[in-house]
């Protein structure tokens, strides 16, 4: 899939770049309440790599106040900033690459005989085509987002270990639980996602035909059936797609849980440190700001995996279409030409389509410039194929 991303890669890039510098920034968030706290209202001196820094403001509580206060404002107008050049360099990937393959997906169609649209409804590739097209930009672009709160993730853990390395342990004890809710929903869902997929397409393909029939189901008084027909088709769907998102929503209760359950043991142990003496109140704050920050890459990662199953069943399809060769190619070495003028010239001519040989068999004919050839015959004995 990534050859998609290869003509974009300018955009690529500045999208790794904004990555980084958006995980850099998030680390630095908590910081300036720590000093606001610590080393303003709590008259802590500052680190020795902070005073030999800042020098004789170390010093002045409210050059420090200022320097807090206007941190804390810079670093929100970053993470703000970097947020929105986030999505319109993603939301330009995700586009082109979507049009891409789209346009992959359409040209492949056409060059499918006509066979194979007999025995394909044409609903189903729209809604292949429409629906199921922004699959491969939807999976790259879930590596930058998995990236950043990976990175995140290992910079917040760094930090809060260097300040109490139980605190930093004690928060990572949630990630077998989390590793073991993803593999069994992954598992189990896929299935269900495929029979969902699979009916959605087919009330898309039953409103395709009745509104490409729609003169033959008038002229009929075949409105009634049409409808039952959708209506029918329809509500299976809305009913296999209603458990499924049950099933996903109780994926999303699991995985809130288990992390609420886990920040509760970790700030209990961060205020029993306090009480001890063990760290300052400023260092709680950065402690509890990481960790509640730590359990939000981890939900990221979960959810991402978690709604990675939907794209793997719409890329399935996709490239079930991609894959299947047409019945019709170019013999090797053929040479292409324009407009052309001449007569048409059939010799014995057989062609046989996959379960129904001989649809043509030993034809033989021949058109000159201006003449008007009839063909003539009954449903099924090769007319359309022979044009």
């Amino acid at each position: 899939m990534f050859r998609y991303l290869r003509p974009h890669w300018r955009l690529a890039l500045a999208s790794v770049v904004i990555t980084v510098l958006s995980t850099l920034v998030n680390l630095l968030a908590p910081w300036p309440l720590k000093i606001l706290i610590d080393n303003v209202l709590g008259q802590r001196p500052l680190s020795s790599r902070l005073t030999s820094i800042l020098g004789p403001v170390a010093h002045n509580r409210s050059w420090l106040l200022t320097l807090a206060v206007s941190g804390g404002l810079i670093i929100a107008i970053l993470v703000n900033g970097l947020h929105v050049m986030t999505n319109y360099v993603n939301t330009q990937i995700t586009q082109w690459i979507t049009l891409d393959f789209r346009s992959y997906l359409f040209l492949h169609a056409q060059r499918m005989s006509l066979a194979f649209h007999d025995r394909r409804q044409s609903g189903m590739i729209i809604y292949m085509i429409n629906s199921q097209g922004g699959a491969p930009a939807g999976l790259i672009m879930t590596a930058p987002m998995v990236a950043e709160s990976g990175l995140t993730l290992i910079g917040m853990i760094w930090i809060c270990y260097q300040i109490d390395s139980t605190l930093a342990l004690s928060s990572l004890s949630v990630v077998p639980f989390l590793y073991y809710s993803v593999g069994f929903y992954a598992t189990h869902i896929q299935e269900r996602l495929g029979k969902v997929r699979a009916m959605e397409a087919e009330s898309l393909a039953v409103i395709h035909e009745s509104i490409s029939m729609m003169r033959v189901i008038v002229a009929f008084g075949r409105e009634g059936h049409e409808y039952r027909r959708f209506r029918d088709q329809t509500t299976n769907a809305v009913e296999a797609r209603v458990q499924v998102t049950i099933r996903q929503t109780l994926f999303s209760l699991v995985i809130n849980m288990i992390t609420a359950i886990s920040s509760t043991v970790v700030l209990g142990i961060s205020a029993q440190r306090v009480i001890q003496g063990q760290m300052t109140v400023g260092q709680l704050l950065v402690v509890i700001a990481y960790i509640a920050a730590i359990y939000k890459p981890l939900e990221t990662i979960s959810f991402t995996i978690g709604s990675l199953q939907d794209l793997f069943i719409s890329l399935r399809s996709t490239f079930e279409l991609l894959d299947t060769q047409p019945d019709t190619q170019d013999a090797p070495g053929a040479k292409e030409y324009g407009r052309i003028a001449g007569g048409i010239v059939f010799e014995g001519v057989h062609f046989t389509y996959s379960g129904r040989n001989d649809t043509l068999a030993d034809i033989s004919f021949s058109a000159k410039p201006g003449q008007v050839i009839s063909i003539v015959g009954p449903t099924g004995s090769g007319k359309s194929t022979v044009a």
